[in-house]
């Protein structure tokens, strides 16, 4: 395992510690890691030095709000924090933004020149050494899920994506129905607080994306699949869920979050447009449709739809139900 493998599974199980309010230590986390790497045979680096170069990368290059509890002997996170770069093999990958574009922005500074090559490597050549279920486990609470994953279940997704294996699926919908499906796994992906698989329906070929939360068995067969690349570019270019966008949306800009939207436009690049009130007309790039009205809707009125007028349509109507409800 590279070193930059055994520091990031490190860092991981630091945070999944303090998440689990176990208060580690360098003393505490040294015995830990000794007992992975007596288990599961890892060598995971485990010196007092080592440990605290570790805490320190944390609070410098990740920005982890960590502190000290003198009484009880160990470091804890003072705030909620969420630490979104998985380690997947000899890489370290933000599956966070995986389908719109690689998570630099949380990154340090040496990281980030690495992260395009290391996506492109890790995802078209599953190119993984070791992904074992207590390393599922530490991702998946380090990483701030909203939904509850069964690590057996994520290992067997996994297993699948890397081998190239097609699976058979035991999936439950929000309405509670329940399925068996074939599904060949081509990409794992951290949207939103929640991870998904997404590849093909094994006979229909039909594009599918699944909430790993909702599924509850995995068998494997006799059949592989080959990674189609075409479908790992189109996610990255246009999101896990292919919504339509819409181009040339115009969005008038109450003066009160003015500030706010200054400081978002250095993120999203759009147009903006000083009105002598203090008030902001922005353009934005082509956006997802249902994204833009959740916007304007979760601004409570000071963003008004100027074009196109089937968007400031649909805003409206949503708005009426939304009154209708609660009026």
């Amino acid at each position: 395992m590279s070193v930059q493998s055994r520091q990031a599974l490190r860092l991981l199980k630091f945070v999944a510690e303090m998440k689990k309010h176990n208060y580690p230590n360098a003393q505490s986390f040294a015995e830990l890691l000794r007992k992975i790497d007596l288990e599961e045979n890892i060598d995971c680096a485990r010196s007092y030095r080592t440990i605290m170069r570790d805490i320190e990368v944390l609070e410098k290059d990740y920005h982890a709000p960590i502190d000290y509890d003198a009484a009880r002997r160990g470091y804890y996170l003072t705030r909620p924090w969420d630490f979104e770069v998985p380690v997947f093999g000899d890489e370290i990958i933000s599956m966070t933004l995986l389908g719109t574009k690689l998570a630099t922005d949380i990154l340090p500074e040496p990281v980030k020149g690495e992260l395009n090559n290391a996506v492109e490597r890790t995802l078209t050549q599953n190119d993984t050494e070791f992904f074992d279920e207590a390393m599922i486990e530490s991702i998946l609470c380090a990483t701030g899920i909203k939904a509850a994953v069964d690590p057996a279940i994520f290992k067997k997704i996994f297993d699948g994506w890397k081998l190239h294996q097609v699976v058979k699926l035991t999936y439950t919908k929000p309405n509670g129905e329940t399925s068996e499906r074939k599904f060949e796994p081509h990409i794992i992906a951290f949207h939103k607080g929640i991870w998904y698989t997404k590849g093909y329906e094994y006979k229909t070929k039909d594009v599918k994306s699944y909430a790993i939360q909702r599924i509850t068995n995995v068998e494997f067969g006799i059949d592989v699949f080959e990674t189609d690349k075409k479908l790992l570019e189109s996610t990255k270019k246009n999101g896990l869920f292919e919504y339509p966008k819409i181009d040339g949306v115009q969005l008038h800009c109450d003066a009160s979050i003015a500030f706010y939207l200054y400081e978002h436009q250095k993120v999203k690049k759009f147009k903006i447009d000083r009105q002598d009130d203090g008030s902001l007309i922005i353009t934005l790039k082509p956006a997802f449709e249902h994204d833009v009205i959740r916007w304007v809707l979760g601004e409570a009125g000071k963003i008004e739809v100027l074009y196109p007028e089937e968007l400031r349509k649909k805003v409206a109507n949503i708005g009426k139900k939304i009154w209708e409800k609660n009026s």
